[in-house]
């Protein structure tokens, strides 16, 4: 009567395929990252990069800025006031 719940136990425990991420040897975790290509600017001049990365965020903050506004516009607004009074 034990046999089948040991049975269908280790049967659940069997042949999943890769269920469990692959273990890199000590080397690969130590090593040091490798740079895609696209960030050899940023290696070699990270002033320059920091300051293209500021006047990126300056030109995001203007235009939201100029994005600021009522999301209904005043008519719909008074439309819609109109109608639930």
């Amino acid at each position: 009567m034990t046999a089948i719940p040991a049975l269908i136990c280790l049967a659940a425990c069997g042949g999943g395929g890769d269920t469990y991420p692959h273990l890199l040897p000590t080397e690969m975790i130590l090593a040091e990252p490798a740079l895609p290509d696209h960030a050899a600017g940023a290696a070699a001049s990270p002033s320059i990069t920091a300051d293209e990365t500021r006047t990126r965020a300056a030109a995001l903050k203007r235009r939201a800025d100029g994005m600021r506004g009522p999301v209904i516009e005043p008519d719909a607004l008074a439309r819609m006031t109109a109608a639930r009074d």
